[in-house]
């Protein structure tokens, strides 16, 4: 099974991911990807009204496979 990478990275955090994991396909690999983004924000969005986060996906060799990002901003209109 192929082994991959997720490196995680926001303005206040940056994890490089040195173990990895392994995952049956891309397509698991990318949905694990998206679970981190979305574990993290429920979490720092309670903290912060803007999260710019981003999880990059690296294969065996360590080269960069994908980038997954995700945005979450509140602004009162008021």
């Amino acid at each position: 099974m192929p082994r991959y990478f997720f490196d995680i990275n926001d303005h206040d955090l940056s994890h490089r991911d040195d173990e990895g994991s392994e995952w049956p396909s891309r397509d698991a690999a990318r949905a694990h990807a998206l679970r981190i983004l979305a574990d993290i924000a429920r979490d720092e969005a309670r903290r912060q009204d803007r999260l710019n986060l981003f999880v990059t996906i690296r294969d065996q060799g360590r080269s960069v496979l994908a980038v997954a990002s995700l945005a979450v901003a509140c602004a009162w209109l008021d």
